[in-house]
């Protein structure tokens, strides 16, 4: 009876550890409309993480004019799961990831120390230019 009761507990305190979303390096990549560039700085992909799957709501920020410098974030899949823009690159606006966390058609402040080295990994990509069909996406 002791055993199972120890099962229990130790399978409850995996749960959030199974839950939780840990990338790791090249998971997301940068992309504009030809090439991607993966994200490999293990504390950025770390900060990434809490970004996209911690409890609550991240800041919110003001919203980006059309015309902007865009990019996409990528998963390996393919799949996208938002935009960051600005020259800064520190707004996000999600194109359905976690859906609890990211609300539709709101622009999300990026973390600073992500939105540095999305900038640094921009330097060789000509950037999207921010359209309707672009926010229209968001999810």
């Amino acid at each position: 009876m002791r055993l199972v009761a120890l099962a229990g507990v130790l399978a409850l305190l995996a749960v959030p550890a199974a839950a939780a979303k840990d990338f790791e390096p090249g998971d997301l990549r940068l992309c504009n409309a030809t090439r991607c560039v993966p994200v490999v700085d293990r504390a950025v992909v770390k900060a990434l993480g809490r970004f996209y799957y911690s409890a609550g709501h991240p800041p919110r920020a003001g919203a980006v004019p059309l015309g902007a410098p865009a990019y996409q974030l990528r998963f390996r899949n393919g799949y996208v799961t938002g935009i960051v823009a600005t020259a800064q690159l520190d707004r996000f606006l999600s194109y359905g990831v976690h859906l609890e966390r990211f609300a539709r058609g709101r622009w999300y402040q990026m973390p600073e120390t992500v939105a540095v080295e999305l900038r640094r990994l921009a330097a060789g990509l000509k950037p999207l230019w921010l359209t309707q069909r672009m926010l229209d996406r968001s999810r």
